[in-house]
């Protein structure tokens, strides 16, 4: 169950997340109109149409990712309370990530293109064994979250070194 004091992520995710997609449709149109130019008259048609096919059908599933973007964004929130940061996920296969603060190695932030120019950050914290994300984060909130998340995993380090 999601906890009631969990942060939705910012709703410009959404936008990138429609403009991350826009840009692979984008990417994967023009490599099926240069492969019909290019190798449609030396190779079989056969293979061109299996890679024509193969190519649409990547199209029609970034297209069904588009699609389900307004749900995607609705179940996927973060909590941080006093001994784990809680990561919600998932819509069809629910699935929350808790992470023990003394666990923490290291907090980054990361930024591509899309995200600096709508001020957002990945968030990427690490453990010994795993890195979990979260998607897109105000840049701000990033930078508290990422502070917060070290001070607290040094504070449960040292209690548990206390003992």
């Amino acid at each position: 169950m999601i906890s009631k004091y969990a942060q939705y992520l910012p709703k410009r995710a959404k936008i990138v997340w429609v403009l991350d997609d826009l840009i692979g449709m984008l990417v994967l149109g023009l490599a099926l109109l240069i492969l019909n130019l290019c190798l449609g008259t030396q190779w079989p048609s056969t293979i061109i149409m299996v890679l024509n096919v193969m190519l649409i059908v990547i199209i029609g599933l970034v297209i069904g990712h588009l699609l389900l973007i307004p749900y995607y964004y609705r179940f996927h929130r973060y909590a941080l309370d006093d001994t784990a940061i809680l990561i919600y996920k998932g819509f069809f296969l629910r699935k929350t990530e808790a992470i023990p603060l003394n666990r923490i190695q290291n907090v980054d932030t990361t930024q591509g293109p899309l995200l600096q120019f709508f001020h957002l950050k990945r968030l990427v914290i690490v453990t010994a064994a795993h890195s979990f994300s979260i998607a897109a984060v105000d840049e701000q909130v990033a930078q508290t979250l990422r502070e917060r998340l070290i001070l607290a995993a040094r504070q449960a380090r040292e209690v548990n070194n206390d003992d």
